[in-house]
């Protein structure tokens, strides 16, 4: 944009704090999305509501994976948070996580031990993120991580709207031995702007039983274990 107008880079800077602050565009590392647009993230307040049965369903499906004793990576979001939900009754689990609702959520439990990665606050999505969640995620080595995502798109991937939330959520599938996303129906054949992982570095997908048929035979095809939630 720079090159473009012939101004300076701290002028387009400006310009973009000033679109901001109007509610014209939403601020991404290095640019900016238009406020109305489908890569635009919703805040957390907004998607809690939303879809919540199947998160719900999901959740419950998701957490019968994890045995007592396992390691978990539960990445922040509202259907990480009902996979939360679901463990926590189960025994000297060890979960990592980058959110303080699911920290909170798992606080009271005395057979669950709880690691915040720490890094800086996202207020839109509750996430911590940036390089000390980042080095905090590469010292640790998990049985599983949960992962939530924006998109998931045969050719594209896993994709979220910002970079910083992809780079943490990559680190997590990177600590793990085993990946599952958890996302619902609505997400599947969506791309978001950032990348966070191809098909082939996913394992498990759960998700709700409104999967299109041949989207379930084509993320089998990839390699990717399908489970859906009634």
């Amino acid at each position: 944009m720079s090159a473009e107008f012939g101004v300076s880079e701290s002028t387009i800077r400006r310009d973009l704090r000033d679109l901001e602050e109007s509610g014209l565009v939403e601020r991404t590392h290095g640019g900016a999305l238009p406020a109305d647009s489908t890569l635009a993230e919703p805040t957390f307040a907004e998607k809690t509501d939303q879809h919540l049965a199947e998160k719900q369903a999901i959740g419950l499906l998701a957490a019968s994976l994890v045995r007592d004793g396992d390691s978990v990576i539960l990445d922040a979001g509202t259907t990480t948070l009902e996979v939360a939900r679901a463990l926590r009754l189960r025994k000297n689990l060890t979960v990592v996580t980058n959110a303080f609702h699911i920290a909170a959520e798992l606080a009271d439990c005395d057979s669950i031990h709880v690691i915040v990665t720490g890094g800086s606050i996202r207020g839109n999505t509750l996430a911590l993120v940036g390089p000390t969640a980042e080095r905090s995620l590469e010292e640790v080595n998990v049985d599983w991580a949960f992962v939530g995502a924006n998109g998931l798109d045969l050719k594209r991937g896993l994709t979220t709207p910002t970079q910083a939330e992809a780079k943490v959520k990559a680190c997590m599938i990177a600590a793990a031995r085993q990946v599952v996303v958890v996302i619902d129906s609505s997400k599947v054949g969506k791309v978001a702007f950032a990348t966070i992982a191809p098909l082939h570095g996913l394992h498990v997908l759960v998700t709700d039983a409104n999967l299109p048929p041949e989207t379930l035979g084509e993320l089998q095809k990839c390699g990717v274990r399908v489970m859906m939630a009634d």
